[in-house]
């Protein structure tokens, strides 16, 4: 059983006016992602909602002040990029009431990248050199992501899909509570779609960090997937009761000079039914030995 190919839309605006639009961060499954970041230059949002109460209309404002933060610092930096991609034929039995057959055959891919990003202006890149294939020891400058599943990209910018400026008026937030991240208190915010959705609005769930409303971790929500209806197909496809059951998680636990770097994506796509939970797919990407160059940034709280 081949997995679905929906976008799976991750990032959002961190970058003002042009550069906002220039970069696209996010991820895409089996697909490459096209995913607006902002207004256009010259484009304003609508005014921000004056209806939030307190305290979540002031995390709002703080995470809008992180996300310009982000959007206008001067990034240099490189790490490394560990990728560990798995594809389960026919898909691995989580939970299920039904036994039969032998285990799945899995598809596996691993990677490993050193990774550059540069940011100034309107101008971001990112570049990788591939180190390792599977076993295969590699030396591949301005080498290309090599995963089966996933294309993801810029994942630093991620914030701003949820906070930044322009998409604030465009989601519906709530405080769903308060969580502890390591050793950091958190406010947890869910961000939705009102009605009809604008297109490449992206919502999910955010902890944001009570001392200076940084943000910590992302939760995308499935149904903003791209091409939803493809993972629906592959619901029926399991049964006529599977409901899909996609995570996507990225963690940004790396810090520099207040701007939070991520160290970790995570990506299952499951499928529930009244048979049992049932993954297709399961892919872990891993940041580590960063060395930064510059990360200067510009707004101030």
């Amino acid at each position: 059983m081949e997995s679905v190919d929906p976008k799976l839309p991750l990032a959002g605006d961190s970058r003002p006016e042009r550069r906002a639009r220039r970069v696209r961060p996010g991820l895409a499954l089996l697909a490459s992602l096209v995913l607006g970041l902002s207004a256009p230059a010259g484009v304003a949002g609508p005014p921000v909602p004056q209806t939030a109460e307190e305290p979540l209309a002031r995390i709002l404002e703080k995470a809008d002040i992180y996300c310009r933060r982000l959007g206008k610092s001067s990034l240099h930096f490189v790490c490394r990029e560990k990728i560990d991609e798995r594809q389960y034929n026919p898909p691995l039995r989580i939970l299920s009431n039904v036994v039969r057959g032998g285990p799945p055959k899995v598809t596996r891919v691993v990677l490993e990248y050193d990774y550059q990003l540069v940011g100034k202006g309107e101008s971001v890149e990112e570049k990788r050199v591939l180190l390792r294939e599977n076993k295969q020891v590699r030396n591949e400058p301005d080498a290309e992501l090599k995963t089966k599943l996933y294309k993801h990209k810029f994942l630093v910018f991620g914030p701003g899909g949820l906070f930044g400026e322009y998409w604030q008026p465009r989601h519906a937030y709530r405080l769903a509570g308060e969580e502890r991240i390591g050793k950091d208190e958190a406010y947890v915010v869910e961000a939705s779609a009102p009605g009809t959705p604008e297109p490449d609005l992206i919502y999910g769930k955010a902890w944001v960090r009570k001392k200076d409303y940084a943000i910590l971790k992302i939760e995308w929500d499935q149904r903003c997937l791209g091409n939803y209806g493809q993972v629906l197909a592959m619901a029926r496809s399991l049964g006529h009761e599977a409901e899909p059951r996609l995570s996507v998680a990225c963690a940004y636990g790396v810090e520099k000079n207040g701007i939070r770097f991520p160290d970790r994506l995570d990506v299952r796509e499951e499928y529930w039914s009244p048979r049992g939970t049932f993954r297709v797919s399961e892919t872990s990407v891993r940041y580590d030995e960063y060395r930064f160059f510059i990360v200067e940034t510009e707004v101030k709280y």
